[in-house]
C-alpha cells in the first residue's frame, strides 16, 4: 500500500469513526427508539427509520471495518517511514513488474504444459 492510499483508509476510518459517535447522539437526543417503538404497527416516522439505519449501517462499518483498516494503514505508514518506499519500479505494488520479469526470463524456446504430460507444441516431456 502506497502512502497515498494509506494516508486516504486512515482518514475514511476515522470519519467512520466519527459518524458513529455523532449517529449515537443524535439517536438518543432525537428519542429515536422511543419513537420507533411509539409507532406499534403503524410505519414508523421516515426521519427516524432512516436514523436508525443510517446508524446500523455506519456501526457495521465502525466496528467491524474500521479497526481493521486503521491497523492497515497505520502499519503501512509505519514501515513507509521505517523502510522507506517499496522497491521495484512503482507505485502499483501489485507485482506487475515482476510478471513481466518472468515473462523476459522464459525466453521464445521455452514450452507450456498442460499437465497432460505432453506441451502445448505436441512433444512428450
Amino acid at each position: 500500500m502506497n502512502r497515498r492510499r494509506a494516508l486516504v483508509t486512515l482518514a475514511l476510518s476515522l470519519v467512520t469513526l466519527v459518524l458513529h459517535v455523532v449517529l449515537v447522539r443524535a439517536m438518543a437526543h432525537g428519542h429515536v427508539a422511543h419513537v420507533l417503538l411509539g409507532s406499534g404497527n403503524a410505519a414508523p416516522p421516515l426521519g427516524a427509520a432512516v436514523l436508525a439505519i443510517s446508524l446500523v449501517l455506519v456501526r457495521l462499518g465502525a466496528l467491524v471495518l474500521a479497526p481493521g483498516l486503521l491497523l492497515a494503514s497505520l502499519v503501512s505508514l509505519a514501515a513507509h517511514g521505517l523502510v522507506g518506499p517499496p522497491r521495484g519500479g512503482g507505485a502499483h505494488g501489485d507485482g506487475a513488474a515482476e510478471g513481466a520479469e518472468v515473462g523476459k526470463s522464459s525466453g521464445a524456446g521455452s514450452s507450456v504444459e498442460d499437465g497432460t504430460g505432453m506441451s502445448m507444441e505436441g512433444r512428450a516431456t
